[in-house]
């Protein structure tokens, strides 16, 4: 009798180990989420004010996307393994960047871990914490602003560089972490509206 009810109270319990199905959605998602970062980086880089100001429009646009994702594994892993994804794709080329967006999904973890995958609230302030990968590929303006525009000659021609020079003071990398903290907040409240359903099913309060 014992032995039957251990066994269904295994089963009541949450599964917290990472499976197949959940590895298929955080690639699924991280996917989705990659595009639409691609598409709002590489649209908006030929205006150097949108391009400084992408991490706010990609917090407020891809929010939901992440959202959906952690929502949906409910598990420790998701966020990391999108942060992973966004970090090879976005800042490999950069080791410091890399290293801040890989930080910035472990923040985004623990924040989730802290409220045991079921306070919405730290559902969406992990978001903020994670949108901060988008200040990783501009890390270079603290300390190497030359290589960074000698970059954007390569890319997109002297005039275009020059230009950029020009509007990014030697505070601007603060100004660009604020754009994304800002966008995640953003995200956030927008994901909270368009998934209300999503967070009530998997148990989200």
């Amino acid at each position: 009798m014992s032995k039957l009810n251990n066994e269904e109270l295994q089963t009541q319990q949450p599964d917290k180990k990472l499976r197949t199905k959940d590895l298929i959605y955080a690639g699924a998602f991280g996917a989705i989420y990659l595009v639409l970062m691609l598409i709002i980086v590489m649209g908006s880089s030929m205006i150097p004010v949108l391009y400084l100001l992408s991490p706010l429009t990609v917090g407020v646009v891809c929010g939901t996307v992440y959202m959906l994702c952690v929502v949906k594994v409910h598990k420790f892993g998701a966020a990391l393994i999108l942060g992973i994804l966004f970090a090879v794709i976005s800042t490999m080329s950069v080791l410091p960047g890399f290293i801040l967006a890989i930080c910035a999904a472990l923040a985004a973890e623990v924040v989730l871990w802290l409220g045991k995958y079921k306070s919405r609230f730290l559902y969406l302030l992990s978001f903020v914490f994670f949108n901060i990968n988008m200040t990783g590929p501009f890390l270079r303006f603290l300390y190497n602003k030359d290589a960074f525009i000698a970059d954007t000659v390569s890319y997109y021609g002297e005039e275009h560089a020059q230009a950029l020079s020009a509007i990014t003071p030697d505070w601007i990398f603060w100004g660009i972490l604020a754009c994304a903290i800002v966008g995640g907040i953003i995200g956030s409240f927008i994901a909270n509206r368009l998934i209300k359903k999503h967070f009530e099913k998997a148990g989200v309060v």
